[in-house]
């Protein structure tokens, strides 16, 4: 099996050596993704969408969100919702909301993904019609 980024795991379909994207990417007994940064204004996005292997994971998903604050009225906050769905089925819905002091939030749900597991992370509201800037992660430990 070829190796990721000079060494350490296997590179699983789909795993990503240079850290951001939609899927998930495996180092040893270990499991991440990042989103990167979406910026937008009260659009539905997809953030994060990958599938499990024949392990199972036990992890922690996080969201942020924070005024885009190169566009934005900064005195008037942000609120942004996420939608968390598992093999289809909406599992979790998550909201940040920075109220008035503009500071980046987040919320976090802890997971217990089972083998081959369809997981999907999308911005589904924002608040105030501000740009916004949101990013997600999941790190876990594979069993």
């Amino acid at each position: 099996m070829a190796l990721v980024g000079g060494g350490g795991a296997g590179n699983i379909a789909g795993s990503n050596p240079a850290g951001t994207g939609t899927t998930l990417n495996y180092i040893g007994d270990h499991v991440y993704a990042y989103s990167g940064t979406f910026s937008s204004t009260n659009a539905s996005q997809t953030m994060l969408e990958f599938s499990t292997g024949s392990e199972y994971i036990v992890g922690t998903l996080t969201v942020n969100a924070a005024i885009d604050f190169s566009s934005a009225n900064i005195d008037a906050g942000v609120a942004s919702g996420f939608r968390i769905s598992i093999n289809g089925e909406v599992i979790s819905l998550l909201k940040t909301d920075s109220g008035a002091e503009d500071m980046p939030t987040n919320s976090m749900q802890e997971l217990v993904l089972a083998p081959f597991t369809d997981v999907k992370v999308e911005i589904i509201a924002a608040g105030n019609n501000l740009s916004f800037l949101n990013t997600t992660s999941f790190v876990g430990r594979i069993y």
